[in-house]
């Protein structure tokens, strides 16, 4: 059953430990976006359609298979506020762009083999040597989920809200009652009550409660089969076409993501749409 919303001094505990969990996939992780997702789908966790290119010819050829006329390119360099930074060399402002298919090359041709500034990255910048394509959507509601390690209980626990799309932190300090915790008993697991539970307390409703249970399942799989400290969904979203997908999120881990990170390098698998998953390994 879940937890009853967090009070003041939960809320505060959150605002205490978030910090360090995040200092410490800083100094842990180096995973690119389009890795996390790769993981993600071998998991069950719905996310969007994508691939990856390395150049200009791929990118065109790529962004044929997306539906609609429209595609998103997303440069993928290990720095946040890509969508707000520039590139050095030619001046080109963006490293995410919703362009029609006839512009992908052009566009891709502008941000492939150059250096992105962001705010995180300083005026050195960070060289972008590949693309993520992924499908276009709509967003119709935004929730925020998390599992984290907790001490108080010596186990997972996961967090959820039925608002999403900011910080977890701002979230707490607004309204501390908008946020529900259910701890995981680590050699039990997780169980489909359990996860439908969460997905219904974070507001989603009949069969997308269904849909989101799948994946809250999955990246709990996610959490204890890959050594994670931290998984954070924001937004894990409904969309208006009645699917709910991650449509961004944050690993932590101190060991095993490192080499999943190098495995995923010089893998070809991971350049497809699609993967069959393996079973993974129990980490327990």
């Amino acid at each position: 059953m879940i937890a009853a919303p967090f009070s003041r001094h939960v809320a505060c505990s959150m605002r205490r430990a978030l910090p360090a969990v995040s200092r410490m996939q800083q100094r842990n992780l180096s995973l690119h976006e389009y890795q996390s997702l790769e993981i993600f789908s071998d998991f069950g966790v719905a996310v969007p359609k994508m691939s990856v290119a390395h150049s200009v010819a791929e990118a065109v050829e790529q962004a044929k298979d997306f539906p609609g006329d429209d595609v998103v390119v997303k440069s993928q360099v290990l720095a946040g506020g890509r969508g707000l930074g520039h590139f050095k060399e030619n001046g080109f402002q963006g490293g995410v762009h919703i362009v029609n298919k006839s512009e992908v090359g052009d566009v891709a041709d502008k941000m492939l083999g150059k250096t992105l500034v962001t705010k995180q990255t300083g005026e050195t910048g960070k060289p972008n040597n590949m693309l993520l394509l992924a499908e276009k959507f709509q967003i119709a509601n935004e929730k925020y989920f998390a599992i984290l390690m907790d001490r108080g209980s010596g186990g997972p626990v996961m967090i959820g809200s039925k608002t999403g799309g900011t910080s977890i932190e701002d979230i707490a300090a607004k309204d501390p009652s908008a946020i529900v915790k259910l701890p995981i008993d680590i050699m039990d697991g997780i169980s489909s009550q359990q996860a439908k539970q969460m997905a219904e307390d974070m507001g989603f409703t009949g069969d997308l409660a269904d849909k989101a249970a799948v994946s809250i399942e999955g990246l709990y799989r996610v959490f204890i089969e890959c050594d994670c400290t931290m998984v954070e969904i924001n937004p894990f979203s409904e969309l208006t076409d009645g699917r709910v997908i991650v449509c961004d999120a944050k690993l932590a881990s101190t060991t095993m993501l490192s080499s999943v990170r190098r495995r995923s390098m010089t893998s070809g698998t991971l350049h497809r749409r699609t993967r069959q998953r393996s079973k993974p390994r129990n980490m327990i």
